[in-house]
This record gives C-alpha cells, sequence and structure tokens, in this order.
C-alpha cells in the first residue's frame, strides 16, 4: 500500500511535469537512514525560497496522505475501517 501510495502520487506529479520537484522532496515522506536536508540548502539547490519548499513539502505530505487514503479504502469496506488501518500502518512503519 505504501509503495503504490507513493507510486500514485509520483505519478500525478510526472503528470504535471514536476517530477524533479517530486524527487527531491520524495525523502520527506519518509524516514530513512539518513535526515531529510534542510529547507534553506533544499531551497537554495532547487533556487526557490524557503518558505515556498515548506508550502511544496506540505502539500506533498497532504497528497501522499489521500493516495494512502485511496488504497486502503479499496481494500476495506468503511471510512472507519479506512482509518482503523492507516493507524495500524502508521503504528509499524514508525515502530522502528
Amino acid at each position: 500500500m505504501v509503495a503504490a501510495g507513493l507510486e500514485r502520487v509520483s505519478a500525478d506529479y510526472k503528470g504535471e511535469s514536476k517530477e524533479k520537484l517530486f524527487n527531491e522532496l520524495r525523502i520527506f515522506l519518509a524516514s530513512g537512514a539518513d535526515p531529510p536536508p534542510a529547507y534553506a540548502e533544499l531551497a537554495v539547490r532547487l533556487g526557490i525560497a524557503a518558505s515556498t519548499l515548506r508550502s511544496d513539502v506540505t502539500r506533498l505530505r497532504a497528497r501522499y496522505r489521500e493516495a494512502l487514503r485511496a488504497e486502503v479504502r479499496r481494500t476495506v469496506d468503511t471510512e472507519a475501517q479506512v482509518d482503523e488501518e492507516l493507524h495500524e500502518l502508521l503504528r509499524v512503519l514508525t515502530r522502528g
């Protein structure tokens, strides 16, 4: 589900000709071994204002949440079950 949600968002960005932006920002969707770059550093690299970058990351995270909800929704019957499944997914992913 996580991979499918990520792929859905990636396809959306690609369709909007924002594939480079997605590739730079996707690090903010999942924690990895390395911490994400500082907004100021990445903003300079992308040639945009740090405030614009913060907005871009916020929008990306919202789109990803919706993509995950859509993926989970395909597997359950009710919205309550969607919430339960997402809660469990978050618990598993953050358990480390």
